[in-house]
Protein backbone atom coordinates (compact mmCIF):
# COMPACT_ATOMS: atom_id res chain seq x y z
CA UNK A 1 0.00 0.00 0.00
CA UNK A 2 1.57 3.31 -0.89
CA UNK A 3 1.85 6.11 2.03
CA UNK A 4 -0.47 7.89 -0.13
CA UNK A 5 -2.92 5.40 0.51
CA UNK A 6 -2.40 5.34 3.74
CA UNK A 7 -3.06 8.93 4.42
CA UNK A 8 -6.29 8.31 2.41
CA UNK A 9 -7.24 5.72 4.91
CA UNK A 10 -6.63 7.85 7.84
CA UNK A 11 -8.61 11.15 6.15
CA UNK A 12 -11.22 8.62 5.39
CA UNK A 13 -11.55 7.96 8.92
CA UNK A 14 -11.25 11.65 10.66
CA UNK A 15 -13.81 13.74 8.15
CA UNK A 16 -17.12 13.46 7.34
CA UNK A 17 -17.55 11.57 3.79
CA UNK A 18 -17.48 13.53 0.29
CA UNK A 19 -16.43 16.95 2.47
CA UNK A 20 -12.77 18.82 1.71
CA UNK A 21 -10.42 19.85 4.52
CA UNK A 22 -11.49 22.62 6.49
CA UNK A 23 -9.26 26.33 5.58
CA UNK A 24 -7.61 27.65 8.73
CA UNK A 25 -7.20 31.25 7.99
CA UNK A 26 -6.22 31.95 4.83
CA UNK A 27 -5.32 28.45 3.36
CA UNK A 28 -6.26 27.46 0.41
CA UNK A 29 -9.32 24.31 0.43
CA UNK A 30 -7.61 21.19 -1.08
CA UNK A 31 -8.76 18.61 -2.85
CA UNK A 32 -11.87 16.77 -1.92
CA UNK A 33 -11.16 13.49 -0.34
CA UNK A 34 -12.68 10.31 -2.10
CA UNK A 35 -15.86 9.21 -1.07
CA UNK A 36 -15.96 5.77 0.82
CA UNK A 37 -16.81 3.94 -2.37
CA UNK A 38 -14.52 5.06 -3.99
CA UNK A 39 -11.87 4.62 -1.45
CA UNK A 40 -12.78 0.85 -1.14
CA UNK A 41 -12.15 0.23 -4.88
CA UNK A 42 -8.80 1.79 -4.58
CA UNK A 43 -8.68 -0.24 -0.89
CA UNK A 44 -10.32 -4.14 -2.80
CA UNK A 45 -7.44 -3.57 -5.94
CA UNK A 46 -4.71 -3.68 -3.76
CA UNK A 47 -3.29 -6.66 -3.76
CA UNK A 48 -2.68 -8.63 -0.89
CA UNK A 49 -3.80 -6.20 1.79
CA UNK A 50 -5.42 -8.07 4.21
CA UNK A 51 -2.33 -9.67 4.89
CA UNK A 52 0.11 -7.13 4.65
CA UNK A 53 1.59 -5.67 8.16
CA UNK A 54 0.10 -2.54 9.31
CA UNK A 55 0.38 0.03 12.11
CA UNK A 56 -2.47 -0.28 14.65
CA UNK A 57 -4.02 2.92 13.71
CA UNK A 58 -4.20 2.01 9.63
CA UNK A 59 -6.32 -1.22 10.30
CA UNK A 60 -8.22 -0.23 12.49
CA UNK A 61 -9.47 3.00 10.51
CA UNK A 62 -9.54 0.01 7.65
CA UNK A 63 -11.89 -1.89 9.84
CA UNK A 64 -14.49 1.05 10.63
CA UNK A 65 -14.62 2.26 6.89
CA UNK A 66 -15.40 -1.37 5.82
CA UNK A 67 -18.03 -2.12 8.82
CA UNK A 68 -19.24 1.56 7.71
CA UNK A 69 -20.48 0.43 3.88
CA UNK A 70 -21.59 -3.00 5.78
CA UNK A 71 -19.00 -5.07 4.90
CA UNK A 72 -18.86 -6.83 8.14
CA UNK A 73 -16.64 -10.00 7.43
CA UNK A 74 -13.65 -7.55 5.98
CA UNK A 75 -14.43 -5.40 8.82
CA UNK A 76 -13.91 -7.95 11.53
CA UNK A 77 -10.73 -8.83 9.58
CA UNK A 78 -9.17 -5.80 9.79
CA UNK A 79 -9.83 -5.08 12.97
CA UNK A 80 -8.76 -8.14 14.49
CA UNK A 81 -5.48 -7.02 12.93
CA UNK A 82 -5.17 -4.06 14.50
CA UNK A 83 -6.30 -5.30 18.25
CA UNK A 84 -3.59 -8.42 17.57
CA UNK A 85 -1.03 -5.71 17.31
CA UNK A 86 -2.40 -4.05 20.87
CA UNK A 87 -1.52 -7.34 22.30
CA UNK A 88 1.69 -6.95 23.35
CA UNK A 89 1.14 -3.10 24.88
CA UNK A 90 -1.75 -4.62 26.52
CA UNK A 91 0.77 -7.31 27.82
CA UNK A 92 2.94 -4.79 29.04
CA UNK A 93 0.27 -2.40 30.28
CA UNK A 94 -0.47 -4.88 33.08
CA UNK A 95 2.98 -6.05 33.97
CA UNK A 96 3.57 -2.12 34.59
CA UNK A 97 0.55 -1.72 36.81
CA UNK A 98 1.29 -4.79 38.92
CA UNK A 99 4.85 -2.96 40.00
CA UNK A 100 2.81 0.21 40.10
CA UNK A 101 0.50 -1.23 43.31
CA UNK A 102 -1.78 1.60 44.73
CA UNK A 103 0.41 4.41 43.68
CA UNK A 104 -1.53 7.24 41.68
CA UNK A 105 -0.81 7.56 37.91
CA UNK A 106 -0.92 10.40 36.42
CA UNK A 107 -2.20 11.42 32.77
CA UNK A 108 -0.19 10.76 29.64
CA UNK A 109 0.16 14.29 28.92
CA UNK A 110 2.26 14.60 32.39
CA UNK A 111 4.57 12.32 31.42
CA UNK A 112 4.92 13.58 28.04
CA UNK A 113 3.08 10.81 26.49
CA UNK A 114 0.06 12.76 25.25
CA UNK A 115 -2.46 11.01 22.48
CA UNK A 116 -2.12 13.43 19.82
CA UNK A 117 -3.05 13.17 15.76
CA UNK A 118 1.02 12.36 15.07
CA UNK A 119 1.20 10.02 18.07
CA UNK A 120 0.80 6.34 17.50
CA UNK A 121 0.40 3.26 19.52
CA UNK A 122 4.08 1.65 18.59
CA UNK A 123 5.68 5.45 19.42
CA UNK A 124 4.18 5.52 22.79
CA UNK A 125 4.63 2.23 23.34
CA UNK A 126 8.31 2.85 22.57
CA UNK A 127 8.18 5.67 25.53
CA UNK A 128 6.69 3.51 27.39
CA UNK A 129 9.16 0.69 27.76
CA UNK A 130 11.61 3.54 27.88
CA UNK A 131 10.27 5.27 31.29
CA UNK A 132 9.89 1.53 32.27
CA UNK A 133 14.00 1.15 31.80
CA UNK A 134 14.95 3.44 34.33
CA UNK A 135 12.46 2.41 36.99
CA UNK A 136 9.66 5.09 36.39
CA UNK A 137 7.00 2.48 36.62
CA UNK A 138 3.94 5.49 37.36
CA UNK A 139 4.82 7.13 34.14
CA UNK A 140 5.42 3.90 32.30
CA UNK A 141 1.65 3.02 32.98
CA UNK A 142 0.39 6.32 32.28
CA UNK A 143 2.42 6.56 28.86
CA UNK A 144 1.42 2.83 27.98
CA UNK A 145 -2.37 3.36 28.94
CA UNK A 146 -1.98 6.48 26.71
CA UNK A 147 -0.61 4.34 23.70
CA UNK A 148 -3.88 1.84 24.32
CA UNK A 149 -6.01 4.84 23.91
CA UNK A 150 -7.92 3.44 20.73
CA UNK A 151 -8.67 0.28 21.45
CA UNK A 152 -11.57 0.25 23.56
CA UNK A 153 -13.19 1.39 20.43
CA UNK A 154 -11.89 -1.07 18.20
CA UNK A 155 -13.04 -3.86 20.55
CA UNK A 156 -16.39 -2.38 20.30
CA UNK A 157 -16.56 -2.40 16.56
CA UNK A 158 -15.28 -5.98 15.94
CA UNK A 159 -17.94 -6.74 18.50
CA UNK A 160 -20.31 -4.95 16.81
CA UNK A 161 -19.19 -6.02 13.43
CA UNK A 162 -19.51 -9.76 14.95
CA UNK A 163 -23.28 -9.44 15.87
CA UNK A 164 -24.13 -7.60 12.97
CA UNK A 165 -22.69 -10.28 10.72
CA UNK A 166 -24.74 -13.08 12.92
CA UNK A 167 -22.29 -14.13 15.07
CA UNK A 168 -23.88 -13.45 18.60
CA UNK A 169 -21.45 -15.48 20.43
CA UNK A 170 -18.37 -14.04 19.17
CA UNK A 171 -19.89 -10.76 20.01
CA UNK A 172 -20.52 -11.40 23.77
CA UNK A 173 -17.08 -12.64 23.85
CA UNK A 174 -15.33 -10.15 22.46
CA UNK A 175 -17.79 -7.46 24.29
CA UNK A 176 -16.84 -8.82 27.56
CA UNK A 177 -12.62 -8.65 26.68
CA UNK A 178 -13.23 -5.17 26.09
CA UNK A 179 -15.76 -4.32 29.42
CA UNK A 180 -12.67 -6.39 31.23
CA UNK A 181 -10.21 -4.26 30.29
CA UNK A 182 -12.40 -1.10 30.18
CA UNK A 183 -14.88 -1.07 33.34
CA UNK A 184 -16.38 2.37 32.24
CA UNK A 185 -17.24 0.93 28.22
CA UNK A 186 -20.90 1.91 28.57
CA UNK A 187 -21.32 0.92 24.30
CA UNK A 188 -19.87 -2.94 25.07
CA UNK A 189 -22.10 -3.21 28.25
CA UNK A 190 -25.21 -1.73 26.26
CA UNK A 191 -24.12 -4.29 23.11
CA UNK A 192 -23.73 -7.32 25.59
CA UNK A 193 -26.83 -6.99 26.74
CA UNK A 194 -28.63 -6.73 23.27
CA UNK A 195 -26.48 -9.54 22.24
CA UNK A 196 -27.26 -11.82 25.28
CA UNK A 197 -30.94 -10.96 24.78
CA UNK A 198 -31.17 -11.91 21.80
CA UNK A 199 -29.31 -15.05 21.30
CA UNK A 200 -29.32 -16.45 25.09
CA UNK A 201 -33.07 -15.42 25.90
CA UNK A 202 -34.28 -18.86 27.44
CA UNK A 203 -30.87 -18.79 29.64
CA UNK A 204 -31.63 -17.34 33.11
CA UNK A 205 -27.94 -16.80 34.44
CA UNK A 206 -27.02 -15.20 30.89
CA UNK A 207 -29.94 -12.79 31.37
CA UNK A 208 -29.25 -12.06 34.65
CA UNK A 209 -25.85 -10.36 32.96
CA UNK A 210 -27.59 -8.77 30.19
CA UNK A 211 -29.59 -6.91 33.36
CA UNK A 212 -26.53 -6.10 35.15
CA UNK A 213 -25.47 -4.38 31.88
CA UNK A 214 -28.41 -2.20 30.95
CA UNK A 215 -28.70 -1.38 34.38
CA UNK A 216 -24.85 0.10 34.01
CA UNK A 217 -25.66 1.76 31.02
CA UNK A 218 -28.93 3.98 32.83
CA UNK A 219 -26.84 4.41 35.55
CA UNK A 220 -24.29 6.69 33.60
CA UNK A 221 -27.16 8.92 32.09
CA UNK A 222 -30.46 7.79 31.78
CA UNK A 223 -31.12 10.69 29.83
CA UNK A 224 -29.59 9.92 26.84
CA UNK A 225 -31.33 7.87 23.75
CA UNK A 226 -29.15 4.58 23.75
CA UNK A 227 -29.95 4.37 28.23
CA UNK A 228 -33.73 4.92 26.90
CA UNK A 229 -33.43 1.86 25.00
CA UNK A 230 -31.57 0.39 27.55
CA UNK A 231 -34.55 0.93 29.83
CA UNK A 232 -37.14 -1.27 27.37
CA UNK A 233 -34.19 -3.44 27.21
CA UNK A 234 -34.29 -4.07 30.60
CA UNK A 235 -38.04 -4.27 31.13
CA UNK A 236 -37.93 -7.39 29.07
CA UNK A 237 -34.93 -8.61 30.30
CA UNK A 238 -36.56 -8.47 33.80
CA UNK A 239 -40.11 -9.90 32.74
CA UNK A 240 -37.84 -12.98 30.85
CA UNK A 241 -36.40 -13.50 34.11
CA UNK A 242 -39.45 -13.84 36.07
CA UNK A 243 -40.76 -16.21 33.12
CA UNK A 244 -38.05 -18.42 33.42
CA UNK A 245 -36.66 -17.46 29.71
CA UNK A 246 -37.68 -14.92 27.08
CA UNK A 247 -39.91 -17.69 24.83
CA UNK A 248 -41.76 -18.10 27.86
CA UNK A 249 -43.37 -14.21 27.55
CA UNK A 250 -46.57 -13.86 25.57
CA UNK A 251 -44.86 -11.92 22.75
CA UNK A 252 -45.33 -8.33 21.94
CA UNK A 253 -47.71 -7.12 19.94
CA UNK A 254 -45.59 -4.59 17.20
CA UNK A 255 -47.19 -1.87 15.80
CA UNK A 256 -48.49 -2.34 11.75
CA UNK A 257 -45.14 -0.40 10.99
CA UNK A 258 -43.14 -2.75 12.57
CA UNK A 259 -43.98 -5.45 11.19
CA UNK A 260 -40.92 -7.37 10.27
CA UNK A 261 -40.09 -11.17 8.89
CA UNK A 262 -39.30 -13.53 11.46
CA UNK A 263 -35.98 -14.19 11.27
CA UNK A 264 -35.02 -10.99 12.60
CA UNK A 265 -36.28 -10.07 16.60
CA UNK A 266 -37.27 -7.03 18.32
CA UNK A 267 -33.77 -6.88 19.51
CA UNK A 268 -31.73 -7.46 16.90
CA UNK A 269 -33.58 -5.12 14.65
CA UNK A 270 -32.63 -2.73 17.54
CA UNK A 271 -29.10 -3.71 17.19
CA UNK A 272 -29.21 -2.73 13.12
CA UNK A 273 -30.55 0.54 13.84
CA UNK A 274 -28.36 2.16 16.54
CA UNK A 275 -25.31 1.00 14.77
CA UNK A 276 -22.84 3.51 13.38
CA UNK A 277 -24.41 5.01 10.49
CA UNK A 278 -22.91 7.78 7.29
CA UNK A 279 -24.30 9.47 4.66
CA UNK A 280 -22.61 7.15 2.48
CA UNK A 281 -24.45 4.11 3.86
CA UNK A 282 -27.49 5.49 3.83
CA UNK A 283 -26.88 6.01 -0.04
CA UNK A 284 -26.23 2.58 -0.42
CA UNK A 285 -29.25 2.12 1.31
CA UNK A 286 -31.04 4.06 -1.37
CA UNK A 287 -29.20 2.01 -4.30
CA UNK A 288 -30.32 -1.04 -2.98
CA UNK A 289 -34.32 -0.27 -2.83
CA UNK A 290 -33.22 1.21 -6.46
CA UNK A 291 -32.10 -1.77 -7.96
CA UNK A 292 -34.55 -3.94 -5.98
CA UNK A 293 -37.27 -2.18 -8.21
CA UNK A 294 -35.58 -2.62 -11.28
CA UNK A 295 -35.31 -6.54 -10.09
CA UNK A 296 -39.27 -6.42 -9.56
CA UNK A 297 -40.01 -4.72 -12.57
CA UNK A 298 -37.39 -7.27 -14.71
CA UNK A 299 -38.80 -10.57 -12.88
CA UNK A 300 -36.11 -11.13 -10.80
CA UNK A 301 -38.32 -11.58 -7.54
CA UNK A 302 -35.86 -13.25 -5.17
CA UNK A 303 -33.32 -10.69 -6.45
CA UNK A 304 -35.52 -7.83 -5.42
CA UNK A 305 -36.43 -9.99 -2.28
CA UNK A 306 -32.39 -10.63 -0.95
CA UNK A 307 -31.85 -6.88 -2.12
CA UNK A 308 -34.79 -4.80 0.28
CA UNK A 309 -34.18 -7.45 3.04
CA UNK A 310 -30.33 -5.55 3.26
CA UNK A 311 -31.87 -2.60 3.77
CA UNK A 312 -35.06 -3.81 6.04
CA UNK A 313 -33.09 -4.58 9.68
CA UNK A 314 -31.62 -0.54 9.22
CA UNK A 315 -34.66 1.59 8.06
CA UNK A 316 -37.93 -0.69 8.62
CA UNK A 317 -40.13 2.10 8.75
CA UNK A 318 -39.43 3.77 5.09
CA UNK A 319 -42.59 3.33 3.26
CA UNK A 320 -40.59 2.81 -0.27
CA UNK A 321 -38.80 0.01 1.25
CA UNK A 322 -41.84 -1.81 2.77
CA UNK A 323 -43.76 -1.49 -0.76
CA UNK A 324 -40.89 -2.89 -2.43
CA UNK A 325 -40.66 -6.16 0.29
CA UNK A 326 -44.88 -6.41 -0.11
CA UNK A 327 -44.64 -7.01 -3.94
CA UNK A 328 -41.54 -9.04 -3.97
CA UNK A 329 -43.37 -11.43 -1.53
CA UNK A 330 -46.46 -11.53 -3.29
CA UNK A 331 -44.83 -12.28 -6.30
CA UNK A 332 -43.35 -15.08 -4.80
CA UNK A 333 -46.50 -16.43 -3.55
CA UNK A 334 -44.91 -16.63 0.29
CA UNK A 335 -47.44 -16.81 2.26
CA UNK A 336 -49.03 -15.62 4.75
CA UNK A 337 -45.97 -13.31 4.88
CA UNK A 338 -46.48 -11.72 1.93
CA UNK A 339 -50.18 -10.85 3.19
CA UNK A 340 -48.94 -9.52 6.48
CA UNK A 341 -46.50 -7.12 5.01
CA UNK A 342 -48.75 -5.92 2.38
CA UNK A 343 -51.06 -5.36 5.01
CA UNK A 344 -48.29 -3.13 6.29
CA UNK A 345 -46.71 -1.38 3.23
CA UNK A 346 -50.69 -0.34 2.66
CA UNK A 347 -51.03 1.91 5.57
CA UNK A 348 -48.67 4.44 3.57
CA UNK A 349 -50.64 3.43 -0.29
CA UNK A 350 -49.03 6.52 -1.53
CA UNK A 351 -45.35 4.45 -1.63
CA UNK A 352 -47.34 1.47 -2.87
CA UNK A 353 -48.85 3.73 -5.25
CA UNK A 354 -45.18 5.02 -6.47
CA UNK A 355 -43.79 1.50 -6.87
CA UNK A 356 -45.97 1.40 -9.59
CA UNK A 357 -44.80 3.89 -11.22
CA UNK A 358 -41.31 2.93 -11.11
CA UNK A 359 -42.54 -0.46 -12.27
CA UNK A 360 -43.92 0.90 -15.23
CA UNK A 361 -41.11 3.56 -15.84
CA UNK A 362 -38.62 0.40 -15.94
CA UNK A 363 -40.62 -1.43 -18.51
CA UNK A 364 -43.18 -3.95 -16.44
CA UNK A 365 -46.42 -2.17 -17.04
CA UNK A 366 -48.05 -5.38 -16.89
CA UNK A 367 -47.00 -5.54 -13.34
CA UNK A 368 -47.31 -2.10 -12.77
CA UNK A 369 -51.17 -2.71 -13.13
CA UNK A 370 -51.29 -5.72 -11.30
CA UNK A 371 -50.34 -4.00 -8.12
CA UNK A 372 -52.33 -0.45 -8.57
CA UNK A 373 -55.81 -3.32 -8.65
CA UNK A 374 -54.18 -5.29 -5.65
CA UNK A 375 -54.35 -1.90 -4.32
CA UNK A 376 -57.53 -0.64 -4.99
CA UNK A 377 -58.63 -3.68 -3.46
CA UNK A 378 -56.89 -3.25 -0.16
CA UNK A 379 -56.98 0.07 0.37
CA UNK A 380 -60.87 1.18 -0.88
CA UNK A 381 -60.43 4.81 0.21
CA UNK A 382 -57.04 5.02 -2.03
CA UNK A 383 -58.80 3.86 -5.22
CA UNK A 384 -60.27 6.62 -6.34
CA UNK A 385 -56.63 8.26 -6.98
CA UNK A 386 -55.35 4.86 -9.09
CA UNK A 387 -58.41 6.42 -12.01
CA UNK A 388 -56.44 6.23 -15.34
CA UNK A 389 -54.10 3.78 -14.24
CA UNK A 390 -56.27 0.52 -13.81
Amino acid sequence: MTSLLLLLVLTQANLPPNHPPMPKGGDQVGPTPPSASELLKKLDATADLKSRDKPFEIAVSLGRLYMSQGRYADAIAYLEQGLAKSVPVREFQAKQKKLAGAAVIPTGADVGCASTVDATMDSLFEKAQSLAKVKKTVEAVACVSEALHGVMEAQNLLAQSKFLSGDAAGAVTTFTEAIAMFEGNVDARYGRGAALLDSKGDDVPSLKLAQGDFEAVIAVNAQTPKAKQAQRFLERTRAAIAAGGLSKLAPVAAAPAKNLPPQLSKETMDAFQNAPRTPEMNDKFTKLIADGEVFLATGKFQEALDSFKQVMPYQPDNPRLRAGMAWSLVRLNKQPMADRVWGVATTTPEAVDALGDSLKKNGDAEGAKLLWKKLAETAPDYAAKLQGKL
